[in-house]
């Protein structure tokens, strides 16, 4: 009977009702966006991010007429991010509120937070399904494109050390397969890649990112969390050390699609949250209407934000086939 006096046709009843039972089922779903991004707000319509060259070295005092020494920064490439609109919605028809057929009601507002959920998981995976290729699809399987402000693949042999020095190139794309030795390869080379002055980026590869069917081998590298296990490498008859474990995260990312089960990335975590970014303009918002002829209630979900990369030196992908 309290039930039934509380579900009643009215929107000042339903929405409350509507807006309970979504957010119940978006409370416990693993979010990997703020692993991925820098997670930040916008004001635009569009944003625009300004890419800057090195930072350059200090001088000697002597040799700077002793005084202080002031450098310049080049800019880079400059990429835009526009926000975009997304939106989905359910009906509930009165009969039934009427009849409380609760279960059915629910089914419907849990599948509109599933849908809410994939889409944003899987647009927050876009940049691995397209890191290879300048267009692919998008999370609906639309063609977009995906080059970086460079304009080369996020993972690339071939990224320009400038826009005005496109001659002297670097790689973050390789072809192989997950083991111990590729990582250390994959590692040594992103710390020896340089800025377009010619100095050393500081990169420090410390993140893992792999789809389930590399989960097993990612973590025989980096070791399992808060377990205490020998510091063995992989394989090794000898007790060799494994300097990498305990110093490299696994993100197992289930939303990464079954044709890239093979491929992975190495990533500089800071550099990451610097470099990728997912933009707020109108976080997930919901509402609900009922239609006196029709007697039907619309519930809906709708949003605006972006997304993308302004630079590719936070990540090394491996597209293995």
């Amino acid at each position: 009977m309290a039930v039934q006096t509380k579900l009643q046709w009215h929107p000042n009843v339903l929405e409350p009702v509507f807006k309970e039972l979504y957010n119940l089922a978006m409370k416990d779903k693993k979010d990997f966006i703020p692993l991925l991004y820098l997670v930040t707000n916008s004001e635009k319509d569009t944003e625009s991010y300004n890419g800057a060259g090195g930072e350059g070295l200090m001088e000697e005092w002597k040799y700077s007429n002793n005084q202080v020494f002031y450098d310049e920064v080049d800019e880079l490439w400059q990429k835009y991010i526009k926000n975009r609109k997304f939106s989905d919605g359910r009906e509930i028809e009165k009969d039934f509120v009427d009849d409380l057929k609760l279960t059915e009601i629910q089914r419907r507002i849990t599948s509109l937070a599933d849908a809410v959920y994939k889409t944003q998981q899987l647009q927050a995976v876009e940049f691995l399904h397209n890191a290879f290729a300048t267009t692919g699809p998008n999370w609906r399987g639309r063609v977009e494109n995906y080059s970086g402000p460079d304009g080369q693949p996020l993972c690339s042999a071939s990224h320009p050390y400038s826009p005005t020095n496109t001659v002297d190139v670097q790689s973050n794309l390789g072809t192989s397969a997950l083991t111990l030795d590729s990582w250390d390869e994959t590692a040594v080379a992103m710390q020896e890649w340089v800025d377009d002055r010619g100095n050393p980026m500081a990169v420090i590869p410390d993140t893992l990112i792999v789809a389930p069917y590399n989960a097993r081998a990612a973590f025989k590298i980096a070791g399992l969390p808060d377990a205490e296990l020998p510091k063995y490498e992989p394989g090794s008859n000898h007790f060799d050390a494994n300097m990498y474990m305990g110093n490299i995260k696994v993100i197992v990312n289930p939303f990464i699609r079954p044709q890239f089960r093979k491929s992975w990335f190495a990533a500089d975590s800071s550099r990451m949250k610097q470099f990728n970014i997912w933009q707020w303009r109108r976080k997930i918002e919901n509402g609900s209407m009922t239609d006196f002829d029709t007697e039907v209630s619309k519930f809906k979900a709708i949003g605006r934000w972006g997304y993308g990369f302004t630079n590719y030196s936070f990540i090394y992908g491996h597209n293995v086939t």
